[in-house]
């Protein structure tokens, strides 16, 4: 499970669009806080390939596991944004589910903290 979260990370940052979408499920969605929701390959491929240069940081999740095998995870983040240098932190809500042997994000939430 924390590999899938550790894949996020490896792969945004290190531009592999197509192998970060190919960890969200056949059905799997990401959505933002600000109201962006972005689903299938090809749309998340196209969001990974526009994502700003940086660095992910993911804090430890607390993890809990349904009755029906999913998965749900919550866990803090710091993005350092290497082309402005700003700092965003926020949380990541994760539905992870098994598809085809391997588990696969079915949804991520960001939720992206703003001042005040």
């Amino acid at each position: 499970m924390t590999r899938l979260q550790a894949d996020y990370a490896r792969y945004v940052d290190g531009g592999e669009a197509e192998a970060w979408s190919a960890l969200y499920g056949s059905r799997g969605v990401l959505t933002i806080s600000d109201g962006r929701r972005i689903g299938g390959r090809e749309e998340l491929t196209a969001f990974a390939a526009r994502a700003p240069q940086g660095v992910h940081l993911q804090g430890v999740p607390g993890i809990e596991e349904r009755p029906d095998g999913d998965i749900d995870s919550v866990a803090p983040f710091v993005f350092f944004n290497a082309e402005t240098g700003a700092i965003v932190a926020g949380t990541y809500l994760d539905r992870m589910t098994w598809e085809e042997g391997r588990l696969v994000f079915a949804r991520r939430h960001i939720d992206i903290k703003r001042p005040a």
